[in-house]
């Protein structure tokens, strides 16, 4: 189990280094296609919080969560500071809908695999 542990750590830490590295690059949007960057955002932060979960790096599945959307809100203060990024309420909001996103499939995974 240990060995799944930490390969899940290990996709978990490249997954956060290529979020963070994209999340200050220049994106040349259109306004129409700035509705597929909430759906970026809810499937990114669905996909963070079951791999955080699943690298078992806190024992308490709250503090997943809220680590996650902190590091959510994080990228969102600093887009604030970059001078093409921007800070967007509604992009936290797309990150909180995907944790939901990831309660749901961890809440079906627990069913297959209760032991994990």
């Amino acid at each position: 189990m240990q060995i799944i542990h930490l390969t899940f750590r290990i996709i978990l830490t490249i997954s956060i280094v290529l979020i963070s590295f994209l999340s200050i690059q220049e994106v040349d949007i259109e306004s129409k296609i700035k509705i597929l960057d909430k759906f970026v955002h809810f499937f990114c932060f669905t996909y963070l919080t079951a791999i955080s979960w699943l690298s078992r790096i806190f024992d308490k599945e709250f503090l997943v969560y809220v680590i996650v959307l902190a590091y959510g809100i994080l990228i969102e203060v600093v887009q604030k500071y970059v001078p093409y990024r921007s800070f967007e309420f509604l992009d936290i909001f797309a990150d909180f809908l995907g944790i939901l996103g990831g309660i749901i499939l961890i809440k079906i995974f627990k069913n297959f695999y209760p032991n994990y």
